[in-house]
């Protein structure tokens, strides 16, 4: 068994979870009892914490009176997340822990990360005598964010099967492993009734919070996009995005294309992409300026519907009467434009 401080970093842990299950209270015991009180205080502050910053936040693990409700929270947590009911807010605070523990991670002892990717049911290894670490490739294609230019097989080191990454490399592939499972266990957990009367104060707050972001977002003009003449394509990758779902890259580079070519503007296509629960500027800022050719010598125009067909992107079941009857998403969006003057 790990240290208590360990277990605390890293609740979700199999070592954490046993000693949860071997020492911890009952779920009604941890929901009204008062030497609880402070770990139900940390479990609304987590969630606090990733909803406004990506990060569930750090907490003082000097005692083991500090690391014992620590360790408390992260199952209550987790309750009051599933018991919240928003998928947004699921994702947001699935890469709130992940990120969180990505942060200690990275300055954790090599053999420490091998040993939580091995849970994970990650093949990760450092070879004898070699600095450098390998992931099969498999495993790297599943978890690593291959959506950044940095993290394409084509700009990576393969051999037998194996790539060649570094310690971050490793501890960023456990942050995105994290984030996807933490996710996928909210997902398909039931809110529990006793959990839900226990945290009703709170988790209608959040519940307020999270409906009026969303009227924020919905009411907020983008430039002058309008969201309604859309194509059900960009509709769908627009959502997905917004929503926190893993949208592949020719996804993204769609709608980004699309967009600019309606002139939007760099900051108004970062406006779009920051209500996604993973945004994170700096890199979507360099991949909006180089597909629309603010920081490189061509402009990608967007995909015509065959090849949005022909890359899985294109939802032909929500397909209406002008998708049928044009070739290209903009000239679905010139269509209702058209449509709608003739109305007036």
């Amino acid at each position: 068994m790990r240290e208590l401080s360990t277990l605390a970093k890293y609740p979700f842990l199999f070592d954490t979870r046993q000693y949860i299950k071997d020492n911890g209270p009952t779920v009604g015991e941890l929901l009204h009892d008062l030497p609880y009180e402070r770990a139900r205080i940390i479990s609304i502050e987590r969630l606090d914490n990733a909803l406004k910053s990506r990060d569930v936040g750090e907490r003082s693990l000097a005692t083991d009176s500090d690391c014992i409700m620590e360790i408390l929270s992260y199952p209550l947590a987790r309750m009051v997340a599933v018991c919240i009911g928003d998928n947004f807010f699921k994702k947001r605070y699935a890469l709130g822990e992940a990120y969180h523990a990505y942060k200690n991670l990275i300055n954790e002892p090599t053999s420490f990360l091998l040993s939580v990717a091995k849970e994970l049911h990650i093949n990760a290894q450092q070879p004898p005598d070699q600095p450098a670490l390998k992931i099969f490739f498999k495993d790297y294609l599943r978890n690593a964010p291959t959506r950044y230019k940095e993290w394409k097989m084509v700009n990576r080191d393969l051999g037998a099967g194996f790539i060649t990454i570094t310690h971050k490399d490793l501890a960023r592939v456990l942050l995105e492993t994290l984030r996807e499972r933490i996710n996928e266990e909210l997902v398909s957990r039931e809110c529990d009734k006793s959990v839900h009367t226990a945290f009703s104060t709170d988790i209608h707050r959040f519940q307020n919070t999270l409906s009026l972001q969303k009227k924020k977002i919905d009411a907020a003009p983008v430039g002058k996009l309008s969201i309604e003449k859309l194509p059900p394509c960009m509709k769908d990758i627009l959502s997905a995005i917004q929503s926190g779902e893993n949208v592949p890259h020719m996804g993204r580079f769609a709608l980004v294309a699309f967009l600019s070519s309606l002139k939007l503007s760099t900051n108004d296509i970062m406006k779009i992409f920051s209500t996604a629960p993973d945004f994170q500027e700096d890199k979507t800022r360099y991949q909006v300026e180089h597909i629309t050719g603010a920081s490189s010598s061509t402009e990608y125009k967007c995909p015509g519907c065959e090849k949005m067909r022909t890359y899985g992107i294109c939802p032909v079941e929500k397909m209406d009467d002008l998708c049928k009857k044009v070739r290209h998403p903009l000239s679905y969006y010139s269509n209702k434009w058209k449509q709608e003057k003739q109305k007036t």
